[in-house]
C-alpha cells in the first residue's frame, strides 16, 4: 500500500526544491522527475524526514540540472502544440499541460493542470481538437453567465439581451451584429480573466446603444467600466498560450 504526503520542499543553498512524497515498499530511497517538472521521492516507511532531506541535498545539483535540461527542452518545442509540460491558460490561470492515452477523448481540469486524454494512435492535431472541444464546451457555460450579468449592468438602456455565438477567431476578441440581436465571443477570451471577457462584454453591447467608435461610444464605456483600459491591457499582454 502507498501513502502519498502533502507535497515537501527544502532548500540547496537558497533554491527551493519542492517534491512530493510516496512512503511504500521500496528498498531505497528513489528520486524522479517527470515531464511537468514535477518531482517525486518514493521511500519506505522506516526512513526518517532527515534522511530523506538529507539524501535530496545529496541529489540537489542533479535534480537542479535535470530540471534546467527540462526547461531547455521544453522551450524549444512549437508553441502551437499541446504537450506534457505545456502552460494553458484558462480564466486567467496558468496550467500545466498532461497528455495521455486512454479509451476515449476528454480533458480535466485540476488545481493545477489540464490533463488531455486521447484515444491511441493521436497526433498533434488530434490533442488540439479534443481541447478546443473542451474550450468551446466551458465558453457556451461561462460566457453565457458574463453576459447576463454584463447585460443587467445596462439593462436601463433598453437594449436587447443578444444571442451568443462563439468562435475561434486570430484578430478579434467579439463582434456584434445589432439588426439580429447576436453578439460573437472569441473562444480565446476563454484564457483570460473574468474582468477581462467581461470588458469584450460590455464593449459588444454598447454597440446596441451606438454603433460607432465615438466619443459618445465612450463615454458609456467609461460610464459603466472606468477600468476598461487596464482590462483591456491585461487582455491583450498577457494570457498567450500560442493554441489557436
Amino acid at each position: 500500500m502507498s501513502i502519498v504526503l502533502s507535497r515537501q520542499q527544502i532548500e540547496y543553498f537558497g533554491i527551493p526544491i519542492e517534491y512530493e512524497l510516496t512512503i511504500k515498499k521500496v528498498k531505497n530511497l528513489n528520486v524522479r522527475i517527470n515531464e511537468e517538472g514535477k518531482i517525486f521521492v518514493s521511500a519506505n516507511k522506516n526512513i526518517s524526514n532527515e534522511q530523506i532531506k538529507s539524501f535530496l541535498e545529496s541529489k540537489a545539483e542533479w535534480i537542479i540540472q535535470k530540471m534546467a535540461e527540462l526547461e531547455r527542452y521544453n522551450a524549444q518545442k512549437p508553441d502551437n502544440e499541446i504537450y506534457t509540460g505545456k502552460r494553458l491558460y484558462f480564466l486567467g490561470k496558468a496550467y500545466s499541460a498532461v497528455v495521455e492515452e486512454g479509451n476515449r477523448n476528454f480533458v480535466e481540469k485540476t488545481d493545477d493542470t489540464i490533463i488531455i486524454t486521447v484515444l491511441s494512435g493521436y497526433d498533434s492535431e488530434k490533442i488540439k481538437k479534443v481541447y478546443k472541444k473542451w474550450l468551446i464546451s466551458q465558453c457556451e457555460v461561462i460566457f453565457k453567465t458574463v453576459v447576463d450579468n454584463v447585460y443587467s449592468m445596462v439593462r436601463e438602456e433598453n437594449i436587447p439581451l443578444p444571442e451568443i455565438h462563439i468562435r475561434n477567431m486570430k484578430t478579434r476578441w467579439g463582434s456584434c451584429k445589432v439588426s439580429s440581436d447576436l453578439i460573437t465571443l472569441n473562444m480565446q477570451l476563454i484564457k483570460t480573466d473574468i474582468k477581462c471577457i467581461e470588458q469584450v462584454v460590455l464593449h459588444e453591447l454598447i454597440h446596441f446603444i451606438v454603433p460607432n467608435h465615438s466619443q459618445n461610444f465612450y463615454y458609456y464605456l467609461n460610464k459603466y467600466m472606468p477600468d476598461w483600459k487596464e482590462r483591456k491591457q491585461a487582455m491583450e499582454e498577457k494570457y498567450k498560450d500560442g493554441i489557436f
